[in-house]
């Protein structure tokens, strides 16, 4: 209970201006490379661990498919889903079922792991582009209670959370950095990871909504993130270059 009240703060509104947190405990340092290699997935644009924590979905902005890689990038798995403007995956560990966004349409679209569709949720954010442009982007399902969080990308950048039937429960404009691109929560569900591809940069909440590190990734086009703190390590997808970057975890 403790936990779920720590996320309703954070969600009914904590905010601050990048450029304002200038507390001692921020960690402003670029991330350590490990390595980087091309894939065979075309403008990939989201990126998630899958439930056993050993592969990585990620989801095409080009193709509008959903693949399953390696740890090192390899594909695997092609599924059979074809959608339109992908921008998010996420796996629950309840069920094994794929969550992915659809960004023009602001749908939120449940697959089963062969890719069949299960579940289709229209998410009502409100958003300020006409051309319906900056809308859904990262997903993430909480490990521990399944919740689902999604992402507007801009106009307002905002942090989404939503009950199981996919109506908005909270929103939080999201400051910090220019636009909003990826999401990952991490196993244990303490902390929150938000990549944003203006900004170039990874920007890590605690539960209680402040920011407790914000790391410059240096990529262009990074759209997707997945963090694995069981290997201690960060994955970025870069949507331009068509590549799978892996970060040593501060």
């Amino acid at each position: 209970m403790r936990f779920i009240g720590l996320l309703i703060i954070f969600f009914l509104g904590y905010s601050c201006d990048l450029d304002d947190t200038t507390g001692p405990e921020l960690i402003r340092a670029g991330l350590t490379e490990i390595t980087s290699v091309r894939i065979d997935v075309p403008e990939p644009s989201g990126l998630s661990l899958n439930a056993a924590g050993n592969r990585l979905w990620v989801v095409s902005d080009r193709t509008a498919k959903v693949y399953q890689i390696t740890l090192d990038g390899r594909l695997l798995q092609t599924l059979s889903y074809v959608g339109e403007d992908l921008e998010g995956v996420s796996q629950s560990r309840t069920d094994l079922t794929l969550w992915v966004a659809e960004e023009r349409k602001r749908q939120l679209v449940q697959l089963d792991t062969s890719g069949r569709e299960l579940n289709r949720f229209k998410i009502n954010v409100e958003n300020s582009d006409t051309n319906d442009n900056s809308g859904l982007e990262g997903v993430a399902l909480h490990p521990l209670t399944n919740r689902p969080f999604v992402l507007n990308e801009k106009n307002p950048a905002l942090f989404v959370t939503l009950h199981s039937n996919g109506t908005i429960e909270q929103t939080r404009v999201v400051t910090e950095v220019k636009d909003c691109s990826g999401l990952a929560i991490e196993r244990g569900g303490r902390f929150f990871w938000l990549i944003s591809d203006e900004s170039r940069s990874v920007v890590k909440y605690d539960s209680l909504g402040s920011v407790a590190a914000v790391y410059p990734t240096g990529v262009d086009k990074g759209e997707g993130i997945a963090v694995s703190t069981a290997d201690s390590l960060i994955y970025v997808v870069s949507d331009s270059e068509q590549k799978l970057y892996i970060f040593k975890m501060p």
